[in-house]
């Protein structure tokens, strides 16, 4: 049967934006008359979830001038880095500025913009793009491996990678998913092909299911042309799905199809097509529980768990916090075009002394504060800015189905009258704040919010 389509390709991107949040990159095209906004409020087209950035912090758009960036009035500013990063060898002192508020300024292929701890840089649209991802912020490099138990955790994902099973990678929030998702591609025979990186909480159900699956012309408001999906367009690649625990269970359930029959259908499409993709997933949820409890398939559960790795929280290795502190001090000082400040003794002793609840990311995040504030003198405890740690209990999962035994924190998942107060609790202490509460309990803002759901809570209002 054959398989050629005639219908038009979808339009076509010169420019891209490419972000990278220090656990992850993900790429927004930038077609003629874009215009994308960007900040912490889920109505932007790309949006931070951090603190220090503004519900509105800027916009990006394209003109028949060029592309041209303006800072929307943001608290904490945005920086414009000339050299961009990845080029560090070509900044100099004097390439990175903070942009004026309400002010339109050019942003040119090869700069980049620091929006909080995000770094968004403005790039030429290729077919390898995805795949370079990993190059783009570093992570072509080994990982730091220090402490034993992670050293398991990565040899027994190097030895996957060498065959095509599904890898479902375990952690907490910020542990460092990804970039273990990364190697698996990198060491795998997929390598050379593109890296799909897609966070299934980040977008809602229905804009998901067009995202990875693409639509044809008409088949909803909005639709007008065809649209390649992100699988298709990962052909022959890997797909890692991040926080797949978040998924709803239509989606699930057409996920499974591509999974066990390697075809998918656009929305609104009747036509089945082929693909060639390697999945890679991960989560901070007990997947097993949560299949018991009927949250989410058990099909696509044992489809996905070939085999489960378990990455360990950074309180859980406390060899890897001084050496991975000297790297993002070092990797955000090249990209601001500057020297590393030195890390004072007492500093370090800060560092180790905190439980670090929101791990590897929240360690990269009070590195670069650090810097900041620091600025070339050397870096004092009263630089290292660290948030109140939340308690954490642990209990062992049993094992269920094709999976090894792992131990991991326990999860304040639904069922508890207990866990209900504590989160009724944490919500009151945060005023409301969402964002707030969820790094405190150290769970997704996601998570958070399907919880309050599931539980009949009010959405709260911050005081």
């Amino acid at each position: 049967m054959s398989h050629l389509s005639t219908i038009p390709p979808p339009a076509v991107a010169r420019l891209q934006l490419v972000v990278n949040t220090g656990q992850r990159s993900e790429i927004f095209p930038m077609y003629d008359d874009s215009v994308v906004t960007i900040g912490r409020d889920s109505e932007n087209t790309i949006r931070i979830d951090e603190a220090s950035v503004s519900r509105r912090h800027l916009e990006v758009s394209t003109d028949l001038e060029g592309v041209v960036v303006v800072d929307l009035g943001s608290s904490n500013g945005t920086l414009l880095m000339r050299g961009g990063p990845g080029n560090e060898e070509e900044v100099g002192p004097g390439t990175a500025h903070r942009l004026p508020p309400h002010q339109r300024l050019p942003f040119r292929v090869g700069e980049a913009l620091r929006v909080g701890p995000a770094v968004i840089s403005l790039q030429q649209k290729s077919r390898s793009s995805q795949s370079q991802l990993s190059a783009k912020r570093g992570t072509d490099k080994a990982p730091i491996l220090i402490d034993p138990e992670m050293k398991n955790a990565y040899d027994l994902a190097i030895r996957a990678a060498a065959s095509e099973v599904s890898v479902l990678i375990l952690g907490e929030t910020g542990v460092g998913k990804e970039v273990m998702a990364e190697t698996v591609h990198r060491r795998s025979r997929r390598a050379d092909r593109p890296f799909l990186l897609l966070n299934c909480a980040a977008l809602p159900e229905s804009l998901l299911e067009s995202e990875l699956f693409g639509h044809e012309k008409g088949a909803f408001t909005g639709a007008h042309a065809n649209k390649v999906g992100l699988l298709e367009s990962t052909e022959g690649g890997t797909v890692f799905l991040d926080e797949i625990g978040e998924l709803a269970l239509g989606t699930q359930a057409k996920l499974l199809r591509v999974l066990e029959e390697r075809t998918l259908l656009r929305v609104g499409g009747t036509k089945v097509r082929h693909i060639s993709v390697r999945f890679i997933t991960a989560t901070n949820r007990d997947l097993a529980r949560e299949a018991r409890a009927g949250r989410f398939r058990s099909d696509l559960y044992y489809r996905i768990s070939g085999l489960v790795v378990r990455i360990p929280p950074l309180r859980k290795r406390p060899s890897e916090i001084e050496p991975l502190a000297r790297y993002f001090l070092g990797e955000f000082c090249r990209e601001l075009g500057r020297s590393a400040p030195v890390l004072t003794p007492a500093a370090l002793s800060t560092l180790r002394d905190y439980e670090w609840p929101g791990n590897v990311r929240e360690l990269r995040n009070v590195m670069e504060r650090a810097a900041l504030i620091a600025g070339q003198d050397p870096v004092q405890v009263e630089h290292i800015l660290l948030d109140p740690p939340p308690s954490f209990d642990e209990d062992d999962v049993e094992p269920d189905g094709p999976t090894q035994v792992i131990t991991r924190p326990k999860d304040t998942a639904p069922g508890s009258g207990d866990d209900r107060q504590r989160l009724i609790a944490v919500l009151d202490e945060c005023g409301g704040n969402q964002t707030r509460a969820a790094k405190l309990l150290g769970i997704s803002r996601r998570t958070l919010i399907n919880r309050i759901e599931q539980w009949q809570l009010p959405r709260p209002k911050k005081r």
